[in-house]
């Protein structure tokens, strides 16, 4: 992935804020909680984006019929083929 993630600090800091008060964060554990909430993003983020890369690989080659064109058993071998990575 070549491009910058950038992430919104109001958002997220209201979002992160609003998590420490209903979890009762103590004050001298805030800066570990929030870097853990920030790893949790960070890794839920690009989890997904690798998701959706290989998504548009396997579902959009030419040569292939589109997603919605598929019957119910190529789609389930669609399926089985990218169970194996």
């Amino acid at each position: 992935m070549n491009e910058r993630t950038l992430i919104d600090p109001e958002a997220f800091a209201l979002k992160f804020a609003q998590t420490a008060q209903t979890e009762a964060i103590a004050d001298k554990d805030l800066a570990i909680a929030a870097k853990k909430f920030l790893l949790s993003y960070l890794t839920a983020y690009y989890l997904v984006d690798d998701f959706n890369a290989i998504e548009r690989t396997n579902f959009k080659r030419v040569d292939e019929k589109k997603f919605q064109d598929l019957t119910f058993e190529e789609l389930l071998n669609r399926v089985k083929s990218l169970n194996k990575y």
